[in-house]
């Protein structure tokens, strides 16, 4: 084998070195972007069950003080009518 034989031979085992590096290191990054990801979709996930939680107990109350308002102008109007059931 010749002197440039054996220079191709180290350079090539080189840069094949410098490429399985490289390779496990996007690998890594990789597998580290996936697990932020997953992490952060569990998240947003919490996050939109907490809001929709949020947004019926509010639809629930609004739909409380509306029954609340109806019947107490209900009886209002029973009692200016002087009726003996005022109960609605």
């Amino acid at each position: 084998m010749s002197f440039f034989t054996l220079f191709l031979s180290a350079c090539s085992e080189e840069k094949k070195e410098q490429a399985e590096d490289s390779l496990s290191k996007f690998k890594s990054a990789a597998s580290q972007a996936m697990d932020d990801a997953k992490v952060a979709a569990s998240d947003a996930a919490d996050k939109a069950k907490e809001m929709a939680e949020d947004a019926a107990d509010k639809a629930e109350d609004l739909a409380d003080d509306a029954g609340d308002a109806l019947e107490d102008a209900c009886e209002d109007a029973k009692e200016k009518l002087d009726l003996k059931d005022k109960d609605c």
